[in-house]
Formats: structure tokens, sequence, C-alpha cells
């Protein structure tokens, strides 16, 4: 094997070719689309930034990573990224290439964190038998499969949920206000409709702790570059809901081979009485259930609590810690206990 490392933000580009043949063989995941992946490193990159290249014929693969301190590296892993990005064209059943490729990075690296891993794409199944290997869980992600029909679906819906959401809208339907559904999928209507989210987003907390998207800031770009590349091509929708002509809610999705996820969801604080997500996501399901080519539904974050009011299924992702070897992962775990034992909390993140 000969892994071969370059500075990401300049070598991406003519690597994209061969990290879509890999992401194919891998699932076809649209979270690790090189496109998705190329705009994540031109909008949150930096020089740190390494693209890892197996250059082998029987066993290829491909890598982000950054170095976080001496001898710790992780996959590049903005927030924007749902999944580690790593795609490899092959099942790495006993972590054999995820230590070859650690011992494979430059200087002495003790340890790599291959981060955000979902059981249904990863190339680094869970086995917990593994000396070198360590998994942790990091959150459980809800979806939704799309079966039979959508009547069907919101009969098997929870009473409070329907009788609330009925009842909202009878109400702005005494009141004569319009409440409408619109689905973008043109590549002209993103721009104003990234502007309409961030303008959703400024207004509540993200806004007040400066994290919300705006038009013109690194996160817009992204996410406008994102939804302009991909609705186009029938792999991206931008949903809103309206109150009287103007946004109460957004929600943007990309996806493919039948499976779509939700990126960003924003609505309007201001209408909370009428629970905008709610009302949002009963017509987003009605449409999606409408579209033969939607089958399946990724929110891939923390799932809570209103989550369970509309999915069917829960899983968990999880990081794969590699060692360098068995005595590293032993001092982790003496240190983590003394940690622990010292602070109460138990520490479940990847350094």
């Amino acid at each position: 094997m000969n892994w071969e490392f370059v500075p990401a933000q300049e070598h991406f580009e003519a690597a994209r070719a061969k990290w879509d043949n890999l992401n194919r063989l891998q699932g076809d995941h649209i979270l690790l689309d090189s496109e998705f992946t190329s705009a994540l490193l031109r909008h949150f990159g930096s020089n740190a930034v390494r693209l890892g290249i197996l250059q082998n014929s029987t066993q290829p693969a491909m890598v982000l990573v950054v170095p976080t301190r001496w001898g710790f590296w992780e996959t590049f892993q903005p927030s924007q990224a749902p999944m580690g990005l790593a795609v490899f064209g092959y099942r790495d059943e006993h972590g054999d290439g995820l230590l070859e490729l650690l011992r494979s990075l430059p200087g002495y690296p003790l340890q790599l964190a291959v981060l955000q891993q979902d059981p249904d794409f990863s190339a680094f199944p869970m086995n917990q038998g593994l000396s070198h290997l360590e998994f942790i869980e990091y959150i459980q992600t809800g979806s939704l499969k799309l079966d039979g029909g959508f009547e069907e679906y919101w009969d098997s819906r929870s009473e409070d949920l329907k009788r609330n959401n009925a009842r909202r809208r009878r109400k702005l339907a005494e009141q004569s206000k319009r409440l409408e559904f619109a689905a973008h999928t043109d590549r002209d209507s993103v721009a104003a409709c990234v502007r309409e989210y961030g303008r959703l987003e400024s207004q509540g907390w993200k806004g007040q702790q400066g994290t919300a998207v705006t038009e013109d800031n690194s996160q817009g770009r992204f996410y406008r570059e994102v939804m302009e590349y991909f609705c186009p091509r029938g792999e991206g929708v931008i949903f809103e809901l309206l109150l009287e002509g103007i946004p109460i809610a957004s929600e943007f999705w990309i996806g493919r081979n039948g499976m779509y996820v939700n990126l960003k969801t924003a609505y309007d604080e201001s209408h909370k009485q009428l629970s905008p997500g709610f009302l949002m996501k009963e017509s987003l399901i009605r449409w999606a259930y409408s579209e033969k080519n939607w089958r399946r539904l990724e929110f891939y974050g923390r799932t809570m609590d209103w989550h369970q009011k509309w999915i069917d299924r829960t899983r968990t992702l999880y990081h794969v810690n590699c060692y360098r070897s068995r005595w590293v992962l032993q001092a982790r775990k003496t240190a983590n206990r003394l940690r622990s034992a010292r602070t109460g909390v138990s520490p479940r993140q990847p350094e």
C-alpha cells in the first residue's frame, strides 16, 4: 500500500472523479459526493487539510484529514458535514486499512479519529473485538421510509399531532389567512430562497449567537452553491411554507437513489403559536409521498422528541478511533478513567 498526502484545497479538484468512483462503490451517498465535499473545502477548509490518496488497484481509498495536535489526526469535519469525509473502495472489516492509513500519516501519528460514521454506509463496521480500534457512539439519528401512501402514514401518526395540525390550519382558514407550500427545484430560485432562509434564522437564537446563515457569509455562500448545483439535476429541493406570501419556514434537502437528506431547517419564531415547523413537515412529507423517486427521508441530526412524531426508525452514528498500537489505546482509557473520576463526566468524543 502507498498512501500519498497532499494539500486538499490545491489538489481535490483534480481528484474528484476518483473520489466519486470510490463513493459509488461505497453506496453513492450524496453527502460524500465530490461537489458537496469540494464546496465544504472551499468555504470551510484551511491549509491544514490533507487529501489522502491510497494508490492501490485492489483496495483504493481517499480521505480528508487534519491534525488536531501532535500525533493526533481526525477527518475534516466542519459542522455543515453530517458524515465523515472518507471513501474506501472496499469494506475494511478488521480495520487493517485504517491502521495502515494511520501509520502512513505525516510525522509519528498515534491516533486517527474517523468521525460521524453511518452504519448503513460506512466502510468501517462496528467491531468491538479489535484491539487497535475504539468505536464511540455519536448520536441517534432518525429516518422515515416512504412505504404505502401518505394517508396510511398519516393515520399512523399520533392523535395529538393530527388534531393540533388540523386545528392550526382551520384557525388560519377562519381568519382568511393564506397558507401555501412551495417546492423550489430551479437554479434561479436558490439565491432568493437562501436569502429568505437567512432572514428566518437570523431572527432566532442563531442570530443572537452570531451563527445564523446569511446570504453573504460563508454558510450562505456554501448552501447557495450546493443547492444551485443539485437542484437543476433533480437532486435538490428547497421547501418553503408561506403565510400571506411570506416564508415562515424553510428547509434544504438533497438526495439521490431515493434517499433525501435534510440539510437545514428554519422557521419564524414570531409565529411559534402556529408551529410552522410541524405544518411544514406535514406538507413536505405529503409532497414526498407524491414523488415516485422519494423513498426515504434522512435527518442526520440528533434525534429530538419532535423527530419521533415523524420518523419510523433510528440508528446510531459513531466515531472510529484508530490507534497506532494497543498501548496507546490503553493509555487513553486510563487517562479517561482518571479524568472521569476527577470530574464525574465520562468523555465520549474523540480528541
